[in-house]
Protein backbone atom coordinates (compact mmCIF):
# COMPACT_ATOMS: atom_id res chain seq x y z
CA UNK A 1 0.00 0.00 0.00
CA UNK A 2 1.04 3.59 -0.58
CA UNK A 3 2.13 5.72 2.37
CA UNK A 4 -0.28 8.33 3.67
CA UNK A 5 1.88 11.23 2.48
CA UNK A 6 1.85 13.58 -0.48
CA UNK A 7 4.79 14.77 -2.49
CA UNK A 8 4.42 16.50 -5.88
CA UNK A 9 4.95 14.57 -9.10
CA UNK A 10 6.29 15.85 -12.38
CA UNK A 11 4.05 15.80 -15.45
CA UNK A 12 5.21 16.33 -19.03
CA UNK A 13 2.93 16.87 -22.01
CA UNK A 14 3.91 14.81 -25.05
CA UNK A 15 2.82 15.09 -28.69
CA UNK A 16 -0.72 13.78 -29.33
CA UNK A 17 -1.21 10.07 -29.90
CA UNK A 18 -3.48 8.76 -32.66
CA UNK A 19 -5.33 5.50 -32.10
CA UNK A 20 -8.36 4.04 -33.90
CA UNK A 21 -9.48 7.36 -35.36
CA UNK A 22 -8.97 9.36 -32.17
CA UNK A 23 -6.46 12.05 -31.24
CA UNK A 24 -5.41 11.77 -27.61
CA UNK A 25 -3.37 14.33 -25.71
CA UNK A 26 -0.55 12.44 -24.03
CA UNK A 27 1.00 12.98 -20.61
CA UNK A 28 3.72 11.16 -18.74
CA UNK A 29 3.93 11.44 -14.95
CA UNK A 30 6.79 10.50 -12.65
CA UNK A 31 6.80 9.57 -8.96
CA UNK A 32 10.60 9.72 -9.23
CA UNK A 33 11.65 12.93 -11.01
CA UNK A 34 15.04 11.33 -11.74
CA UNK A 35 13.21 9.27 -14.40
CA UNK A 36 11.91 12.40 -16.17
CA UNK A 37 14.14 11.71 -19.18
CA UNK A 38 12.49 8.30 -19.64
CA UNK A 39 9.96 9.38 -22.28
CA UNK A 40 8.03 6.79 -24.28
CA UNK A 41 8.28 6.60 -28.04
CA UNK A 42 5.09 7.80 -29.80
CA UNK A 43 4.63 4.44 -31.55
CA UNK A 44 4.77 2.62 -28.20
CA UNK A 45 2.09 4.89 -26.73
CA UNK A 46 -0.07 4.57 -29.84
CA UNK A 47 0.11 0.77 -29.73
CA UNK A 48 -0.87 0.63 -26.07
CA UNK A 49 -3.61 3.26 -26.39
CA UNK A 50 -5.07 1.30 -29.32
CA UNK A 51 -5.03 -1.90 -27.26
CA UNK A 52 -7.00 -0.19 -24.49
CA UNK A 53 -9.52 1.44 -26.86
CA UNK A 54 -10.04 -1.78 -28.79
CA UNK A 55 -11.58 -0.29 -31.93
CA UNK A 56 -12.88 2.78 -33.71
CA UNK A 57 -15.23 5.31 -32.11
CA UNK A 58 -18.89 4.35 -31.77
CA UNK A 59 -21.96 6.59 -31.91
CA UNK A 60 -21.60 9.40 -29.39
CA UNK A 61 -17.80 9.16 -29.13
CA UNK A 62 -15.81 12.29 -29.86
CA UNK A 63 -12.51 11.79 -31.71
CA UNK A 64 -10.62 13.49 -28.87
CA UNK A 65 -9.39 12.58 -25.43
CA UNK A 66 -6.25 12.16 -23.39
CA UNK A 67 -4.02 9.57 -21.81
CA UNK A 68 -1.71 9.51 -18.81
CA UNK A 69 1.28 7.19 -18.55
CA UNK A 70 2.08 7.23 -14.84
CA UNK A 71 5.38 5.83 -13.59
CA UNK A 72 4.15 5.52 -10.02
CA UNK A 73 5.86 4.44 -6.82
CA UNK A 74 4.34 0.94 -7.00
CA UNK A 75 4.07 0.39 -10.75
CA UNK A 76 3.34 1.89 -14.14
CA UNK A 77 -0.20 2.71 -15.16
CA UNK A 78 -1.92 3.80 -18.35
CA UNK A 79 -5.13 5.79 -18.15
CA UNK A 80 -7.00 6.44 -21.39
CA UNK A 81 -9.95 8.84 -21.51
CA UNK A 82 -12.24 9.80 -24.38
CA UNK A 83 -14.93 12.45 -24.52
CA UNK A 84 -18.42 11.13 -25.14
CA UNK A 85 -21.84 12.68 -25.87
CA UNK A 86 -20.81 16.31 -25.40
CA UNK A 87 -20.06 16.36 -21.67
CA UNK A 88 -19.16 12.87 -20.47
CA UNK A 89 -15.88 11.00 -20.21
CA UNK A 90 -15.16 7.34 -20.92
CA UNK A 91 -12.18 6.18 -18.88
CA UNK A 92 -10.01 3.05 -18.76
CA UNK A 93 -7.27 2.28 -16.23
CA UNK A 94 -4.64 -0.37 -16.90
CA UNK A 95 -1.52 -1.55 -15.11
CA UNK A 96 1.74 -2.59 -16.73
CA UNK A 97 2.50 -6.29 -16.92
CA UNK A 98 6.03 -7.08 -18.05
CA UNK A 99 6.52 -10.48 -19.70
CA UNK A 100 9.61 -12.67 -19.30
CA UNK A 101 10.91 -11.41 -22.67
CA UNK A 102 10.70 -7.79 -21.43
CA UNK A 103 7.65 -6.74 -23.44
CA UNK A 104 5.01 -4.68 -21.67
CA UNK A 105 1.26 -5.06 -21.89
CA UNK A 106 -1.33 -3.04 -20.01
CA UNK A 107 -3.98 -5.13 -18.30
CA UNK A 108 -7.05 -4.33 -16.20
CA UNK A 109 -6.29 -3.75 -12.54
CA UNK A 110 -7.26 -6.33 -9.94
CA UNK A 111 -9.23 -3.56 -8.21
CA UNK A 112 -11.46 -2.70 -11.18
CA UNK A 113 -13.34 0.10 -9.40
CA UNK A 114 -10.31 2.40 -9.21
CA UNK A 115 -10.45 5.42 -11.51
CA UNK A 116 -7.33 7.44 -10.66
CA UNK A 117 -4.94 8.49 -7.92
CA UNK A 118 -4.75 12.02 -6.48
CA UNK A 119 -1.99 13.02 -8.91
CA UNK A 120 -3.81 11.70 -11.98
CA UNK A 121 -6.99 13.44 -10.86
CA UNK A 122 -5.20 16.79 -11.25
CA UNK A 123 -4.71 16.04 -14.94
CA UNK A 124 -8.31 14.83 -15.27
CA UNK A 125 -9.43 18.14 -13.70
CA UNK A 126 -7.20 20.11 -16.07
CA UNK A 127 -8.65 18.20 -19.03
CA UNK A 128 -12.20 18.78 -17.80
CA UNK A 129 -11.55 22.52 -17.67
CA UNK A 130 -9.88 22.46 -21.10
CA UNK A 131 -12.89 20.64 -22.61
CA UNK A 132 -15.34 23.12 -21.06
CA UNK A 133 -13.33 26.17 -22.15
CA UNK A 134 -12.48 25.09 -25.70
CA UNK A 135 -15.44 22.94 -26.79
CA UNK A 136 -18.48 23.34 -24.57
CA UNK A 137 -18.11 27.12 -24.23
CA UNK A 138 -18.17 27.35 -28.04
CA UNK A 139 -21.13 25.00 -28.29
CA UNK A 140 -19.69 22.85 -31.07
CA UNK A 141 -17.21 20.12 -31.82
CA UNK A 142 -16.00 21.58 -35.10
CA UNK A 143 -12.36 21.35 -36.08
CA UNK A 144 -11.51 24.78 -34.62
CA UNK A 145 -12.86 23.75 -31.20
CA UNK A 146 -11.12 20.37 -31.29
CA UNK A 147 -7.86 22.00 -32.38
CA UNK A 148 -8.11 24.48 -29.48
CA UNK A 149 -8.73 21.58 -27.09
CA UNK A 150 -5.75 19.59 -28.41
CA UNK A 151 -3.48 22.64 -28.08
CA UNK A 152 -4.38 23.16 -24.40
CA UNK A 153 -1.95 21.03 -22.39
CA UNK A 154 -0.33 20.92 -18.97
CA UNK A 155 3.29 20.41 -17.94
CA UNK A 156 4.56 20.93 -14.42
CA UNK A 157 4.16 19.61 -10.90
CA UNK A 158 0.95 18.23 -9.41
Amino acid sequence: MNPLTYSPRLVKALPPVHAHGRALKAYVMFADPERAGDLPKPEWLERHAASVLGGPPVEGDHPAGFLILHHGAEGTYLLVSQWYDADMLKHWVRGAAVAADGTTDFVPLAERDLIACVWELEIVKFERDAWVNTVLARGDTGQDSLDAYMETTFSGWV
